[in-house]
């Protein structure tokens, strides 16, 4: 990303279908980590490791995110306006 951000010194970065999709990429990797991290959370409070700390209430407002952002992961992408 630094290095195409340095190539395209005046350019408008995000006018480049290099960087675009490299950011989108990484975008995808990001929403994951969290969701994987989110799942660790949701599996802790269904086997009762730290019942106190995780309780039914954070276990299933972490279920409906991971659940939510599951559903976004599915979403068809939108398709490309192409201008004259």
């Amino acid at each position: 990303m630094k290095k195409i951000e340095k190539g395209l010194k005046n350019g408008n970065k995000y006018q480049d279908e290099e960087y675009r999709a490299k950011l989108k990429k990484s975008n995808e990797r990001s929403l994951a980590l969290i969701k994987a991290a989110m799942d660790i959370v949701v599996a802790a409070g269904l086997l009762q490791l730290a019942p106190k700390k995780i309780t039914p209430r954070v276990t299933g407002a972490f279920g409906f995110i991971t659940s939510a952002i599951s559903c976004y992961q599915l979403l068809p992408t939108r398709p490309k306006i192409k201008t004259p």
